[in-house]
């Protein structure tokens, strides 16, 4: 015999919408053109300027402006991102960023660049952590780590081609910031195509405050803060780095190009590592090749047999940090929190991101150019202990 089914009052409510294949393409695409005004933008901006006589200091503060705008507006995103919906807010973030392209060449004076940069990284860090929170919404258990190793595979894939677009543009007049700026309403384009996307999700009573965010998942947080202290050391000081050591100019450049190289081939397998034996498990790993490349990398500069395979590898399993921190936001806290999480997470590699040059600097003023790596590699210690410690911790609670 059959239950009675309960008659039908009212219609059922729509499912928590996950959206599907579109869904996904539509967020790497957004993913691909932020990549590529990161990779584009800065080197024009540094260019441009320097013709016009500028100091290298006021080149600095404007191309990192637009991460000190991501900390500044940080504690606003999830407001915007449950105003909006996650969607919209993606796409006026992008579309802010491409407009502001624009007003640049009609006035290249530094404070107007400081102020277009800082509006820009506002609107650029709205659609960085919508796509982020979206497609934490979207992935299971089985498949985040796939998902964010796709994410920053894109986002390094644009970060490289960047630079190719510049050589295509030049750096003369007007023509590569509107070029610039019609690759982000492309990538935008597919959004267009999908009727509607989750909302913020930042509305919850029960959400969890910005400092209580910290405490749930410290480990996560500091795999957010090495990412981008170490991301950013690499990438300003490696070829200094190179020079100091006996490099060529030119040999020194190519040590960056085969760091990030690790970054975009690497980060899927990391990240079915990760889907398969455990997130944490996968970072710790991450973080201990991240101590020893640094150390290894003396010995390396007059092997080449040794130097590119260990700069290869380095800068995959570095760029792990992200990739997986990500996924383990979207497993560390509830969806109500995922808003808040996210944005915590990216303030704090932003913030990681503006240290990381300077630590680095000192560390290669006090021992040059050693000191560098030490610092990297202590940077990549203090979050492989982090690890180890919780992973103790919880052993213990587990056996009572």
């Amino acid at each position: 015999m059959h239950a009675a089914q309960p008659p039908i009052t009212a219609p059922q409510a729509k499912p928590p919408f996950t959206g599907g294949w579109f869904a996904l393409l539509a967020i790497y695409a957004t993913n691909l053109g932020v990549g590529i005004l990161f990779g584009f933008q800065p080197p024009l901006i540094a260019l441009v300027l320097h013709r016009t006589g500028v100091s290298s200091l006021e080149i600095g503060a404007i191309t990192s402006i637009a991460t000190i705008a991501v900390i500044v507006l940080g504690p606003w995103y999830p407001r915007l991102l449950n105003r909006w919906g996650l969607k919209k807010s993606i796409a006026y973030g992008i579309l802010l960023a491409a407009a502001l392209q624009f007003f640049m060449p009609l006035n290249t004076q530094p404070g107007c660049w400081l102020l277009l940069r800082f509006v820009s990284g506002c609107g650029l860090g709205l659609a960085w952590i919508g796509t982020e929170v979206w497609l934490n919404r979207i992935a299971t258990d089985h498949t985040r780590g796939r998902l964010m190793a796709t994410y920053a595979t894109v986002f390094a894939a644009g970060v490289l081609a960047g630079p190719l677009l510049l050589q295509w543009t030049g750096t003369e007049g007007s023509r590569p910031f509107y070029i610039g700026a019609a690759a982000l309403v492309l990538t935008v384009l597919p959004l267009a195509f999908l009727r509607r996307g989750p909302d913020g999700g930042a509305d919850d009573p029960e959400a969890t405050g910005f400092i209580d965010i910290l405490r749930i998942a410290p480990s996560v947080m500091l795999a957010a803060l090495t990412a981008g202290l170490i991301e950013a050391a690499d990438i300003s000081l490696l070829p200094i780095y190179g020079v100091a050591s006996g490099l060529s100019e030119n040999t020194a450049l190519q040590l960056i190009t085969i760091f990030l190289l690790g970054n975009v081939l690497l980060q899927l397998p990391i990240g079915a590592m990760a889907d398969r034996f455990g997130r944490k498990p996968t970072l710790a790993v991450c973080a201990l090749i991240s101590v020893i490349g640094p150390l290894l990398l003396p010995l390396a500069m007059s092997m080449p047999a040794l130097l590119w395979p260990l700069l290869f590898i380095w800068g995959g399993t570095l760029y792990g940090f992200y990739a997986q921190g990500i996924a383990l936001v979207g497993d560390s806290y509830a969806t109500h929190d995922l808003a808040h999480a996210n944005t915590v997470f990216v303030m704090v590699y932003c913030t990681g991101g503006v240290v990381g040059p300077s630590l680095g600097g000192f560390g290669m003023d006090l021992w040059r150019p050693t000191g560098l790596v030490i610092v990297l590699s202590a940077a990549a210690l203090i979050l492989w202990v982090g690890l180890c410690w919780e992973y103790l911790r919880s052993t213990r609670l587990a056996r009572g």
